[in-house]
């Protein structure tokens, strides 16, 4: 008696179906990791190329901001208050007290709004989600976080802008919201990290605005240095400068 199943195996050896099915799956893998060593080398050269102005004159009134990475995500850390902007008008969340003290500052990113607000980790993204995401993404959401006088490290770094173009970054920011109606107050919620806040945002997170290109294109409004088109974190961290006091060198 002949086993069908061996049987239906000798066919597909003999019609040559499997080894046409495995030539198919290594061209598409060889396809696969040519487009990713492609976008990677787009986002080099890309991130290499600048924008923004090149401040040569002295700035009379500094402000310092700075720009944090966690190697995959960049978002700004601005002073809580000063003389161009209080963003506790804007962010109500910011006025909250953190349980050790009173906030200095506040630190401001978008992304997508699933990827920030129920995903904790990367590892905790699924490969559906992370397809989606990467392809036509989804609703954006600005993110709001409060410090108290944080450190300066390699995924920490500062730099002095003037107070005109700190006052069009804080326009490029808010302009990222939907208007206030009667109501003063902005709603936000609360979800992955108690101590955050999420925002509504006006634009889509998606291939051509993700975290870091958001980042860097309102750096660029501001008229402050920076990259072309920077999709991942290293091509806005290196327009930063990294100081030796920054790493703790003397």
């Amino acid at each position: 008696m002949v086993d069908p199943v061996a049987e239906t195996a000798r066919r597909l050896m003999d019609s040559k179906v499997l080894p046409r099915i495995g030539r198919a799956l290594k061209y598409a893998l060889i396809a696969v990791v040519g487009a990713l060593a492609l976008f990677l080398l787009a986002a080099w050269f890309g991130s290499m190329i600048p924008r923004g102005a090149l401040t040569e004159e002295p700035i009379t009134d500094p402000v310092i901001i700075m720009v944090e990475t966690n190697g995959v995500h960049t978002q700004f850390v601005l002073p809580l208050a000063n003389a161009q902007k209080d963003w506790r008008e804007t962010f109500p969340s910011a006025n909250e007290w953190l349980g050790t003290g009173e906030p200095t500052h506040v630190a401001i990113g978008f992304g997508d709004r699933q990827a920030m607000m129920e995903i904790p980790q990367i590892s905790d993204l699924s490969v559906s989600s992370a397809l989606r995401i990467a392809t036509i993404g989804g609703p954006g959401v600005i993110r709001v976080s409060r410090y108290i006088n944080p450190p300066l490290d390699k995924e920490r770094r500062a730099m002095r802008v003037s107070g005109e173009q700190y006052k069009a970054l804080v326009g490029a920011i808010e302009a990222d919201l939907p208007p206030l109606g009667a109501d003063p107050f902005r709603d936000y919620e609360r979800d992955t990290f108690s101590q955050d806040a999420y925002y509504t945002a006006i634009p889509r997170y998606n291939f051509e605005q993700t975290c870091n290109q958001w980042t860097s294109n309102r750096l660029a409004m501001a008229g402050i240095r920076t990259g072309l088109w920077t999709p991942m974190s290293g091509g806005v961290m290196k327009w930063l400068p990294v100081h030796r006091t920054e790493l703790g060198e003397r």
